[in-house]
């Protein structure tokens, strides 16, 4: 396979990037033009949700607060729904073998629908938390089929550019979504002359993200189901599913891929919810300059994620997923140790630029290493383990946070991200190795 550019080539650092940037482009040109129909219609469902996700992320939060409830509750909540996507993963991987991706996937859409529109209308405490488990167990579904679909879509030659467009796409939605999140409320208040401190406003541009939900299920429709021997087997014989399970914890790989996610997990749930309130609390900063913060990290994200290919060739998939998880671990600790807000953004923008490489790569690696059978499983088994501790530790740093410890968090987030990288190189560089050589023509 031609190479994109030589990474151990001499040359200056202006030259590099510029060389690697136009490679970036012609590569993703060049592979774009290889996606199958399938992978183009996910790409489209993917983005559309994103644009939802987006207006979801900046307005849900404060919508629920003009209702009256307080902070505490709002926690239980957004722990609600992480728990409840670890939990249902193992269903969700059976649902997905048994009624295949196309049908998981519109079944995670009408969920996620009916869970956002009770959400965004109801003030029963009650219906509040039950919907937010049904919006985790859509996120479930989502998660543990997409790459899954993505695998089997696609072929080695342009499978990791289609995982790279799908966190590319996936950002760029979010970006979107958010800055529309930020207009919305201010159009609605101006249009319908609503009142500025109440909860209308906000719900109406809820309901904005709930038609682009409503939209994204369109490309779902046309995507055309495959029915691979893992799937045909399983609608023969249900008990099938329980000997896949348990046989694919056997594995010592799987075991190693469940312990790691689990530690990003709870390094990922103590600090990400709560990077707003320490913008806002300890740096005091306006709800402007957070929102411009934010949507500048996007921008960077989506930068960094062109050169995930050219770096995965360089360099391999387990060296780049280790490598940039501890370059990130630098600028989060310059993220909380400066009272300065714009030595803070630029900490938090290239934190999140560079951690976030991992996540397309990981997704692909993960799905390479097991067979055909076993995937839709150890999908689940990996993000039942990241979400649980995603959930468990975003209530442990709420709680650190509420007693005046806001910069705690980050610290033991640096050290658990650390391990996390050494150990995953530590357990799967070997592995990479070994599935290279078979990869290889004789």
């Amino acid at each position: 396979m031609r190479k994109y550019l030589s990474l151990t080539s001499k040359q200056l650092p202006g030259n590099f990037l510029l060389n690697s940037a136009i490679n970036a482009v012609r590569g993703y040109r060049s592979k774009i033009n290889g996606f199958s129909r399938n992978a183009c219609l996910f790409l489209g469902y993917i983005f559309l949700i994103s644009l939802s996700l987006g207006i979801y992320d900046v307005i849900f939060n404060l919508y629920i607060l003009r209702l009256g409830f307080r902070e505490d509750f709002l926690g239980l909540m957004l722990s609600l729904v992480s728990i409840s996507t670890g939990f249902f993963s193992i269903p969700a991987a059976m649902f997905c073998d048994r009624a295949g991706r196309k049908n998981t996937l519109l079944l995670s859409g009408l969920l996620l629908l009916i869970s956002f529109a009770v959400l965004y209308t109801t003030t029963s405490t009650l219906l509040l938390a039950l919907f937010s488990i049904l919006y985790g167990v859509s996120s479930s579904l989502k998660i543990v089929t997409a790459a899954t679909f993505m695998v089997e879509n696609s072929t080695s030659y342009e499978r990791m550019h289609l995982f790279s467009m799908y966190y590319l796409l996936y950002t760029i939605g979010v970006m979107i979504g958010n800055l529309a999140g930020g207009v919305l409320p201010q159009v609605f208040i101006n249009f319908f002359e609503l009142d500025s401190a109440g909860s209308g406003a906000y719900q109406f541009s809820l309901y904005a993200s709930l038609a682009a939900v409503l939209v994204s299920l369109l490309p779902l429709a046309f995507i055309t189901n495959k029915n691979t021997k893992n799937q045909k087997n399983c609608l023969i014989k249900s008990t099938a599913l329980f000997s896949t399970l348990f046989s694919t914890l056997r594995s010592g790989t799987i075991r190693k891929l469940v312990l790691v996610n689990g530690i990003i997990g709870i390094g990922w749930g103590l600090i990400l919810p709560y990077f707003n309130v320490y913008f806002d609390v300890v740096l005091g900063a306006s709800s402007k300059q957070i929102g411009v913060i934010f949507s500048i990290s996007q921008l960077g994200m989506m930068f960094t994620l062109m050169f995930v290919p050219i770096l995965t060739e360089g360099f391999g998939k387990v060296k780049v997923i280790s490598l940039v998880q501890l370059v990130s671990i630098p600028f989060l600790l310059l993220f909380t140790s400066t009272s300065i807000l714009t030595v803070a953004a630029i900490g938090y923008i290239m934190r999140t630029a560079t951690m976030n490489m991992a996540n397309p790569i990981m997704s692909n690696f993960n799905m390479e290493i097991v067979s055909e059978g076993q995937r839709a499983t150890v999908n689940s088994l990996v993000w039942m383990s990241c979400y649980t501790f995603v959930g468990l530790s975003t209530y442990a740093g709420g709680l650190i946070m509420a007693h005046g410890y806001y910069t705690l968090p980050f610290y033991l987030t640096c050290g658990i991200y650390g391990v996390a990288a050494l150990l995953y190189y530590v357990f799967f560089e070997n592995t990479e190795k070994q599935q290279k050589m078979a990869d290889l023509p004789f």
